[in-house]
């Protein structure tokens, strides 16, 4: 992998961005972000492509165009690995099998048996409605009453040729329900059932068509259904019953005679006594059903009643088992080879959380209870953690839930936790020698310095590998310095990103480590720069001399409105230059031009500066804006005296006490000088986020305002 182009247009709110990262010169990039520019959005439009699926566009409906090529062949989406910022990758309900393996055989066992499990589903959903069982119960309960453990053993196994009659119209929860159930034990009901059988069986024997056991009034009315349902006189077909001299002709004709031979049996005195008797005290639903349905010689043997309910509804559902067991034979030596892996995967799962601990700081010890089924995909892992009492050395265990659900844990801690798991599949690409493309969003946010550094060290881990590639995105820009720093990417490799009115830009970040010294002491013959450098060269004197110096307190009227500010020179600066920093070049420019003038002019040519990160640009509009709003109030406010310490928020403080409700609009705008102005001035070694995180724009903007006070 040398080459990666990317061309983007409207994806996840990246209007366009068209840029090359050549690993050809380092196999990692890192890229400073600033919020709401590019960053989440590019690593959810690569996790798109991991899927093999198109980038979205979600706000304005705009049509996606990505195109991202590897030495100008399609990226295979199986080589991207996209980790973002924070995923709770814990939750119980977030997978199906929770498979301690690398992430491809995760993926794929997850789908094989996430098909299984939708027609497994599907067919419980239908068992619900036509047996009354509740869902989560019914799978429990079918395979309790065929005495077997494995429910697609027994969908396998089961004979459904066999059934004599569909009872698949009654329903399994009604009649063993427990007040049933305890009704039909009771000695004088289990009496009546055995005279009504005894009863029913003697006419049945008397009987000219019907015999006991083989043809009952119940399927005498099934066939004449199912002959009505196929116009099988209609055919001007014929039947003849047993010992009959004529043949029935219609339907009419059949209802009629078994009608006059049921009436021998379900109208016998003595047969309906018995019934009604068993009626009269039975519960309420359970009558129902034997008003609707003759099955009281079924009650005599419940458990062998309960066999024929259930093999009534499955054969009802034979398209839909004939499904599902396809579908589970087919995936289940799928499923058999990732286990095993899984297994041989254990050992690694062990030294991930090995290096882990030896590398995160959290408060707690981290161990899996259930290891074996975890690996295994049976069941979610049950992670504990073990926090010990520093006075008693006792252990305390807690599962997941429990530190969710008190809160115990910092949000740095639980992003710990997500890093473990990312850890684990690292290192099976590891051991798998397997090229990939890592984007990584954030990975750093919300952890503490030691925490942090922890991470910075894996991703130079990464970085080792001949075959792993990286392109970091973060918007904090002390990590992004520190990436250069332990040389996880190269100097040339590190890049700012900024936004235009179209797009996005990628741009080689200068001055990482320090502007003034990296960039802005060896080319201050450009002003801006050389007015950009003046605040570090004052706290440079402040360090060394204090701030009595004669030298500090004239920069401090560059960078304030001061009595003096207007009778300051580049003379002035040249001399505090080169006296405050040996081996400086001062530039060639004319020594009589007042300073203040320099920074008014190089301000107004920022406002038609071109698009970019443009840091020196911010910092003379920063300070021009300063200047010009410490004028317009000194020039309006009564108290003009002199001020010391924080003069911009003081003479604000003035100004906004005496014009309060009169210059309302000059108040608005003034506090947004003193709420922008102050970090984008005073720009150290350590920190200077803000002004890289603010568009110049906004800068331009605020000036031109301010300008015309």
């Amino acid at each position: 992998m040398n080459k990666l182009k990317l061309t983007l247009e409207n994806c996840y709110g990246i209007n366009k961005l068209d840029s090359n990262f050549d690993f050809s010169k380092g196999r990692s990039f890192v890229v400073y972000a600033p919020n709401g520019v590019m960053k989440t959005s590019l690593a959810n439009t690569f996790n798109d492509i991991s899927n093999g699926e198109n980038p979205k566009e979600r706000l304005h409906g705009n049509s996606p165009i990505c195109t991202a090529t590897i030495d100008n062949n399609p990226i295979n989406p199986a080589e991207i690995f996209v980790i973002k910022s924070y995923q709770d990758k814990y939750s119980p309900d977030e997978s199906i099998s929770t498979l301690l393996v690398d992430e491809v055989s995760k993926t794929e066992y997850d789908k094989i048996y996430s098909d299984i499990l939708k027609k497994k589903n599907a067919l419980i959903v239908k068992l619900n409605k036509t047996s009354g069982v509740k869902k989560d119960d019914l799978e429990s309960l079918i395979l309790a009453d065929f005495k077997e453990k494995d429910f697609f053993k027994l969908l396998n196994d089961i004979d459904l040729t066999t059934l004599d009659e569909n009872f698949s119209n009654i329903s399994y929860a009604t009649i063993f329900e427990k007040d049933v159930i305890e009704f039909l034990k009771k000695p004088e009901v289990v009496g009546n059932i055995n005279a009504y059988i005894e009863k029913y069986n003697a006419l049945i024997d008397k009987s000219k068509y019907f015999k006991k056991g083989v043809f009952n009034p119940t399927k005498a009315d099934n066939v004449a259904k199912a002959l009505t349902t196929e116009s099988f006189f209609k055919a001007e077909h014929t039947i003849k019953f047993s010992g009959d001299s004529d043949s029935i002709t219609s339907d009419e004709d059949l209802k009629a005679k078994l009608l006059a031979e049921k009436k021998e049996i379900l109208e016998n005195k003595e047969l309906k006594k018995v019934e009604d008797e068993i009626k009269k005290v039975s519960v309420i639903k359970l009558r129902e059903i034997l008003e609707k349905h003759p099955i009281l010689p079924e009650l005599k043997n419940l458990n062998n009643f309960k066999l024929k309910l259930w093999k009534s509804y499955l054969k009802n559902e034979e398209l839909s088992i004939k499904e599902l067991i396809e579908t589970y034979a087919n995936g289940k030596e799928k499923l058999d080879e990732i286990e095993v892996k899984a297994q041989s995967q254990r050992t690694l799962w062990d030294d991930v959380v090995g290096k882990f601990k030896s590398r995160f700081f959290v408060p707690f010890e981290i161990e899996i209870s259930n290891k074996s089924n975890a690996i295994l995909g049976k069941t979610s892992p049950n992670i504990l953690f073990k926090f010990i009492n520093a006075k008693t050395g006792v252990p305390k265990e807690m599962k997941r839930q429990e530190l969710d659900g008190i809160e115990i844990l910092s949000q740095g801690e639980k992003r710990a936790l997500y890093i473990l798991n990312i850890m684990f599949n690292v290192e099976a690409k590891i051991k798998e020698n397997a090229k990939t493309l890592f984007i990584i969003d954030d990975i750093a946010d919300s952890f503490d310095y030691r925490n942090k550094y922890a991470i910075i060290q894996y991703l130079k881990d990464i970085s080792k590998q001949d075959f792993f590639y990286q392109i970091i995105l973060t918007h904090n820009f002390d990590f992004f310095r520190t990436l250069e720093s332990r040389k996880i990417a190269t100097y040339n490799n590190c890049l700012f990103s900024y936004k235009t009115d179209t797009e996005i830009k990628l741009v080689k970040a200068e001055g990482i480590k320090n502007p003034f010294i990296n960039d802005w002491k060896n080319d201050l013959s450009n002003p801006k720069k050389l007015i950009a450098s003046i605040s570090f060269v004052r706290n440079i004197i402040e360090y060394v001399d204090g701030e009595a110096n004669p030298d500090y307190l004239k920069l401090t009227s560059v960078l304030h409105w001061k009595a003096d500010t207007e009778n300051i020179f580049v003379s002035d600066l040249q001399s505090i230059f080169t006296t405050a920093i040996r081996n400086i070049t001062f530039p060639s420019m004319t020594l009589t031009d007042k300073v203040v003038d320099l920074i008014f002019n190089e301000a107004d040519k920022c406002l038609i500066a071109p698009d970019g990160i443009n840091l020196e640009n911010k910092i003379v509009l920063s300070i021009a804006i300063r200047l010009r709003a410490e004028a317009f109030m000194i020039s309006k406010i009564a108290d003009k005296r002199p001020i010391d310490g924080s003069q911009t928020g003081k003479l604000f403080g003035r100004f906004k006490k005496e014009f309060k409700g009169v210059r309302d609009t000059e108040i608005t705008l003034l506090d947004e000088v003193c709420l922008i102005t102050p970090d984008n001035i005073h720009v150290n070694s350590f920190m200077y986020e803000p002004i890289l995180d603010m568009s110049d724009l906004h800068l331009r903007e605020l000036y031109k305002k301010v300008k015309v006070l």
